[in-house]
């Protein structure tokens, strides 16, 4: 129990660090992963090791596959391909659906692209739409920036969830189906209640920055490469679960259901995109930006790993619930990893080092056998949507672009985060009463 407390205290100094006193994640879990170890009676070789191995265990194969879906999205931004799959839903849908359009795309486009720049690149669209349908311009930004933290949180190949496949040592294409549907349940709780309080959500459709400066200047794409964008962002996810359809040793299928490879095929469906002209030059561009802006999220993924180790090696988890059988702690097996998630979201503001940090604690339950591994990571991932507010950077970055006030976007973005979140928990509880 002493250790146990321990762990509680170097949970808390992790949380005060990052949030209070605004240390970087980065040296917080490292610091924090140092003494717990220490104050557990290992020597300083033996935490070393330990924060080494998590470290380097973590990105073996993680950090490439980040790689990929952040270039990946990098193309699809930069080429048009993100608009082409925003504007053909938003056909498929029609103006009268606008907000399930905006959440659609989101939940699609959210997936290889990052949340900031996905929102920044649709923004254009959104504004010129809301302007067009009469529909509150805070209505569609919410259904759009509600999906791209689900998909963030959620959907692979985006880091956090690679990063809590990692730590619980579970197949990426076992985990998507059951994040995929809890996704879903997150998204239409949170659709419906938008509809619920539409009224309320009124603001005038302006943008601080201008529609001179939020015109797209990219190419338009015709023909074949229409279809293009959707095949780089769908292949991958399929390929990666196609193994768990088709089990096996066969050689094709252990390639093409490998995350690293998998993704190599989507970016490779997204090259043409680029075009003849330049394309050496243009992509190795690309890869230079998508190497500058995933770098932070693989050191963060990678010390998290490391603090994940040290919890590991120390059994403190393992040891609290060693007598407990599989299925042992009934829903609270999916409870808990789900409130540890929401608490670490609200408190540090960032989903990532909430998957992480809770994905680390939760690890020996996994790995022991005491959890269920693929409910166990949905009820990270939903845990983690959390209350975004203001220690969040995306609530800033939301704030800005459409000029509201922080206490509106209280009201209206930090509920409906809290919402989705509870639906995603709530039909998962379902979920695991229908199994059990």
């Amino acid at each position: 129990m002493t250790a146990f407390l321990v762990l509680i205290f170097c949970i808390v100094l992790l949380i005060v660090a990052v949030t209070v006193f605004k240390i970087h994640p980065i040296p917080a879990l490292l610091i924090s992963g140092l003494i717990l170890g220490l104050a557990t009676g290992n020597s300083v070789q033996m935490v070393t090791e330990s924060l080494l191995n998590g470290f380097g265990n973590t990105l073996k194969w993680i950090g490439l596959v980040i790689l990929f879906g952040t270039l990946l999205g990098e193309i699809l931004a930069e080429t048009g391909g993100a608009d082409v799959i925003a504007e053909s839903i938003i056909k498929f849908f029609g103006i009268n659906r606008l907000p399930l359009g905006m959440a659609v795309i989101g939940f699609l486009v959210g997936i290889p692209v990052f949340m900031d720049v996905a929102y920044l690149t649709l923004l254009p669209t959104m504004v010129a739409l809301s302007r067009k349908s009469g529909v509150s311009v805070l209505v569609l930004g919410l259904s759009l920036a509600m999906s791209l933290t689900v998909a963030h949180a959620l959907i692979p190949p985006t880091p956090g969830p690679l990063a809590v496949a990692a730590l619980l040592e579970i197949n990426i294409g076992a985990m998507v189906p059951y994040n995929v549907m809890v996704a879903l349940a997150a998204v239409i709780g949170g659709l419906i209640w938008i509809k619920l309080n539409t009224s309320k959500l009124a603001l005038p459709n302006f943008t601080k920055d201008g529609d001179d400066n939020l015109k797209s200047k990219k190419k338009e794409l015709k023909g074949y490469k229409l279809l293009l964008p959707f095949a780089s962002l769908l292949v991958p996810l399929l390929l990666m679960s196609i193994g768990n359809i088709f089990p096996g040793n066969n050689p094709l299928l252990e390639f093409i259901k490998n995350p690293v490879w998998a993704l190599m095929i989507g970016v490779c469906f997204a090259l043409p995109l680029i075009g003849k002209d330049n394309f050496s030059t243009y992509l190795n561009t690309y890869f230079q930006s998508a190497g500058a802006k995933c770098a932070i999220v693989i050191l963060i993924t990678g010390t998290g790993g490391a603090f994940g180790q040290v919890i590991k090696d120390t059994e403190i988890v393992g040891a609290l619930f060693s007598e407990v059988e599989m299925g042992g702690l009934s829903i609270l097996g999916i409870i808990i990893p789900f409130l540890l998630s929401f608490l670490f979201t609200t408190v540090t503001g960032s989903i990532t080092v909430s998957l992480i940090t809770t994905a680390s604690i939760t690890a020996p339950l996994v790995t022991g056998g005491i959890l269920h591994p693929e409910l166990t990571a949905a009820a990270i991932g939903a845990g983690s949507l959390g209350v975004v507010h203001v220690n969040s950077s995306f609530f800033w970055l939301f704030k800005e672009v459409h000029n509201v006030s922080v206490s509106k976007l209280l009201r209206s973005f930090s509920v409906l985060s809290g919402v989705v979140a509870i639906c995603g928990g709530l039909f998962l509880c379902l979920l695991f009463w229908l199994m059990y």
